[in-house]
């Protein structure tokens, strides 16, 4: 969410991916072209596709990137971020060595911490993704274990602040 606030708010054309029907709608609201069909994923068994992407944010994984890999266009990169549908990865070379494609792993975890006030700084200034304050439930704790519940139950849109004090 917080890429496709970012990549609308700087003009580029956005597609995403999503497994929630109900949630074109509101992705399109934010600025979403168009959106990948989930078919295409698996139909393809060529090493290479038509380029398509200039580049990608990828945080599903399995056979999401292998698709995203095989269509990326000529020197573009994408940015593997999570794996939230496997950590296996199927594909060959023919995207890194004939189209000078490149993947690239986000590690937030292990980011030193003044690279990391720095780019919360940017997040919050000119990154500031699109509609990101639309976004945000702000709940006490007390209501949280109903807000975990939606989220495990893959109904939760945005982001949950969670009020610690009064």
């Amino acid at each position: 969410g917080f890429a496709i606030g970012i990549l609308v708010g700087r003009g580029y054309e956005v597609w995403a991916l999503t497994t929630k029907p109900d949630a074109e709608d509101d992705l399109r609201r934010r600025g979403v072209h168009g959106f990948i069909d989930r078919s295409e994923l698996g139909r393809s068994r060529r090493k290479l596709e038509p380029e398509r992407w200039a580049g990608a944010i990828d945080p599903v994984g399995h056979a999401t990137l292998p698709y995203i890999l095989r269509t990326l266009r000529y020197g573009a990169a994408v940015a593997a971020s999570g794996n939230v549908s496997g950590a296996d990865l199927t594909t060959s070379v023919f995207p890194f060595i004939l189209r000078d494609c490149s993947l690239v792993g986000i590690d937030s975890a292990n980011v030193p911490m003044p690279e990391r006030t720095a780019i919360w700084n940017r997040l919050a200034g000119d990154l500031r993704p699109q509609g990101v304050a639309d976004r945000a439930t702000e709940i006490g704790l007390d209501e949280l274990p109903q807000a975990l519940e939606t989220v495990l139950a893959g109904k939760a849109r945005g982001r949950f602040l969670v009020r610690v004090g009064g």
